[in-house]
């Protein structure tokens, strides 16, 4: 699914870079912009099947974008993880309709429009830093032992594209995202999670956007 999902983004981010930007009224991007997704999916991944489970959860955040110029912008964003009932591998056994932890992913990242924001479809590129943490649930304690909350430093890299509009509703727009994030290690966490090694989110949302100052 990853790989359907990142050929998809390079189209997106291409035909951004391809589009004009000749037209007529307000198009692109402003100076400061919010935005939000109300559903989107992270995918914990790199578990060993045994002490390190692999796990899904519905996301939804939003975040604040400030532009430096037409190619460059500092973001900061927030998201919170629902943990839904699955089944996981656990102990080299499948554990059937377990709720996993709730997550929550917060990062500052430096977003690059290789084309310039000030068109139609804007295709970026992004990367930064932030966080990840796993909130205890009763499921979680019982079974794997997390019993308080646990975090985990983060890098991310990703990309995709901003589609913006003109005339009377210039200041709205959409934005999907697609980004991979790398989940350092705590040797003080419980063997649920990285507690031994690195492991790896992958995080996907399509979401609204509102231009706050041109």
């Amino acid at each position: 699914m990853t790989g359907k999902v990142f050929l998809m983004l390079v189209a997106l981010v291409a035909s951004g870079a391809v589009a004009s930007a000749q037209e007529s009224g307000p198009l692109g991007a402003g100076q400061l912009e919010i935005g939000g997704f109300p559903g989107g999916g992270l995918w914990l991944v790199g578990g060993d099947d045994n002490t390190e489970v692999d796990f899904n959860n519905y996301d939804f955040g939003g975040g604040a974008t400030w532009y430096l110029g037409p190619k460059v912008a500092l973001e900061v964003e927030a998201a919170f993880g629902l943990g839904i009932s699955q089944n996981v591998n656990y102990k080299s056994q499948e554990v059937h309709r377990i709720q996993m932890p709730h997550t929550l992913t917060t990062g500052g990242n430096i977003v690059f429009f290789p084309a310039g924001s000030a068109r139609r479809l804007a295709g970026y590129v992004t990367g930064g830093v932030g966080s990840l943490t796993l909130y205890s649930r009763t499921a979680s304690a019982l079974v794997f032992g997390l019993t308080e909350q646990e975090s985990f430093f983060t890098t991310n890299v990703g990309g995709g594209v901003k589609i913006f509009r003109r005339g009377d509703a210039a200041n709205w727009g959409f934005r999907i995202d697609y980004r991979v994030l790398m989940v350092n290690s705590n040797s003080d966490a419980v063997a649920l999670f990285a507690q031994s090694k690195r492991r790896t989110g992958h995080r996907f949302y399509i979401g609204m956007l509102y231009t706050l100052r041109r």
